[in-house]
């Protein structure tokens, strides 16, 4: 393929794309797991553990640890009025609050993919 043609092949597909014709895949992660924890803790580590073994099996699933002793972890504490830890967030939405059983936990995020 010549270079005079891959140009009209791409612009060919940035038309389609305007035209609604093709739809674009969206960018970046589907599902976006935090596990809030807090130092010290002894079941933030297996809630985070469960996090990302369910973020590693899946695609478009990413798996994020915010701790309560950080900035961010207070602002989240505050937004979603979290008073212990941990606490689980699929997609910012309080899914779990302690250790989660790893089968619901797994099932709560493929209906996330699915939807």
């Amino acid at each position: 393929m010549d270079e005079l043609e891959m140009i009209r092949r791409k612009k060919m597909l940035e038309l389609m794309k305007k035209a609604g014709m093709i739809e674009e895949k969206p960018k970046g992660p589907k599902v976006v797991i935090e596990v809030i924890t807090s130092p010290g803790c002894p079941y933030c580590p297996i809630a985070w553990a469960m996090a990302q073994e369910i973020a590693r099996k899946y695609d478009g699933v990413v798996a994020k640890e915010v701790s309560v002793a950080t900035p961010e972890g207070q602002r989240k504490a505050m937004e979603h009025n979290i008073m212990g830890t941990p606490t689980v967030l699929i997609n910012n939405r309080v899914e779990f609050i302690g250790v989660p059983n790893f089968g619901e936990f797994e099932r709560r995020v493929r209906a996330y993919l699915s939807g």
